[in-house]
Parts: structure tokens; sequence; C-alpha cells
């Protein structure tokens, strides 16, 4: 019987066996591995902009039972404030907790530092869209394929940087992505952007696989469900950024966004401290978007790809 929807199929409801909110992003982390085996890696990353409070932010959690890139890391602009943060994060199955940021995997993250403190509460917005199924995202030699799933949110609650309280009441997106990787060796290069309107969000990832074939995943979430992404196209300013993205979607319809103006951004370490030979290298950045239709919202993209100059 052949499927000739242009909706996604649903994740996995036993995901939602163990976590009815969040699903698969509430997996269980590993704190063990067998020894000898390739880097397993468990990463979060949380994505979040409250345009009224000019307050923009990433969390970043790197979780690994046998690599040494595991951390907390926040970079966090208030106003015309910046803090950045980055953190050993031990090694646990249930909970994500360094020295000053505690992340149950849930719906709650605590901050308790000399200079920030406050708690942030995490609610979903529509559905999550499964990355890992569709082959779109290398895999680490012939090791099994990474999972990775995102799911847009809103976050709330009050942050008080250097004394100062701020209320938060932002938009965003989370993601997981749990198995084998090595970013200096799987990912040539990349281009992702996430985007929230009033009555989607849609997110896309293309990779440059290291066989030199790219591929692309995800898809556009409305309350209707999810329509997966089948390809993207990035035309560039002089410096390389894309100045406007044109998604193809499964049902047969395209959505551009033809303004895409950077309102916050900074440099992503995900890779070791220090690394000889080729290293991968990731820029984040929160955007103001509009659409071809007259929609406007916000997003978050990244571009990475591996320096190999050495």
């Amino acid at each position: 019987m052949t499927n000739n929807s242009p909706f996604a199929p649903p994740v996995d409801p036993a995901f939602y066996d163990r976590d009815p909110v969040w699903g698969p992003n509430s997996h269980p982390a590993k704190d063990t591995i067998a020894p000898g085996s390739p880097p397993w890696k468990d990463h979060v990353y949380l994505a979040f902009w409250d345009i009224t409070a000019r307050t923009y932010g990433f969390f970043h959690w790197n979780s690994s039972p046998n690599h040494p890139t595991t951390k907390a890391q926040l970079n966090l602009a208030v106003g015309d404030k910046v803090f950045d943060l980055r953190e050993e994060l031990p090694a646990r199955v249930d909970r994500f907790d360094s020295e000053s940021i505690s992340f149950d995997l849930h719906s709650t993250i605590t901050i308790d530092h000399p200079r920030l403190k406050g708690a942030l509460s995490l609610s979903p917005r529509r559905g999550p869209i499964d990355f890992g199924s569709g082959g779109s995202i290398p895999r680490l030699a012939d090791h099994e394929p990474l999972q990775h799933f995102q799911h847009p949110l809103t976050m709330h609650g009050e942050l008080v940087l250097d004394g100062e309280k701020h209320t938060i009441a932002a938009t965003g997106y989370r993601t997981r992505t749990w198995g084998y990787r090595d970013d200096s060796v799987q990912f040539p290069e990349y281009y992702y952007l996430w985007a929230t309107f009033d009555d989607i969000d849609i997110a896309v990832i293309k990779h440059l696989h290291p066989d030199g074939v790219q591929r692309t995943g995800g898809g556009m979430i409305s309350d209707a469900g999810t329509v997966p992404v089948v390809d993207v196209h990035m035309p560039k300013d002089a410096s390389g950024f894309a100045i406007e993205t044109r998604y193809e979607l499964a049902d047969g319809s395209q959505l551009v966004l033809v303004d895409q103006e950077r309102v916050w951004g900074g440099w992503c370490p995900i890779g070791l401290p220090r690394r000889e030979g080729p290293t991968f290298s990731a820029f984040d950045e929160i955007l103001s978007l509009r659409t071809s239709d007259g929609r406007t919202g916000f997003g978050q993209s990244e571009y990475g790809a591996i320096r190999r100059i050495h």
C-alpha cells in the first residue's frame, strides 16, 4: 500500500509513554558505554528569543560517557548586556546538571551563578519533528544513525542578571540528539534554520555528506500536522550568509523567506577544547523573518563547516 499523504508519520508513541509532554526530548542519556566504543554524544540545544524584552539566548548541553566534549553552555543577551558561561557536565542518565545550571530534561531549568540566577519553565508549541528517520544526517562511519528531534516551545520565568530582574516570555525550540558522533569527521558542512510564525513552525537541516551528496531533512508544523521539507535553497550575500530561503514541501507547496535580518548571534563551541587537524566550526544567529506572502516572525539559523587548514 502506498502512502500518498504529505504529512509525516507521527513520532513513535513509545516516547510518550515515558514522557507524555516532551516525548523523545526527555530521552534518558548514557552514563556508561562499552570500552573501545567510538564517541557517543547526547546533545540538547535550546534557542529562545523574547523580542519585547530584547532577550536572546542559547543553552547547549553536551553529555558523553566516553568523550571530553561534555559541557553546559549558556550564551545570553539582555538588552545591551551579554553573559556567557561554559561549565563541565558530568554524564548522567536522568538530568543534565553542571555547577551553575540544572536541567531536568523535562520542563525546568534553574540557574545559580554569582552573576545570574533564575528559573525557567518550558511548554511545547505543537509537536516535534523527527530528523533521524529520513537519513539526512550523516552517520559516523558504518555505525547506527543519529537520533535527532526538534520541538517548538515557549519559555517563561525570571532571570536576575547582575542584580537586575528580568521577566522572560520567550519563544524558541529545543533539540535532542543522541548516538555515535564526531562532528569534525562526519559533518563536512550544513545549513540549519528554524522559523516561527503565528500559524506554523518550520525547520530544515541541509547536510553535505562525506560522500559529496547534499541531503535535506525537516518539516513544517501546524495544528494540522507536520509536512516534510523535501529540499531547501539559500541564495547568499557577499559574506556567505543566506539572504533568502526557499523551502520545497512534500505537499507541492513552497514557503519563501525573503527577509532574514540578524538580531543577535555568536559562535557555538561544539567540539573539543583543543583539536589538532580538521575541526568543526559553527556560527548561530537569531533572525527576524518575513515570507513572500507577508508573514512576519523570528527564528534561528546555524552555519556549520569543517575548517581543514591545520
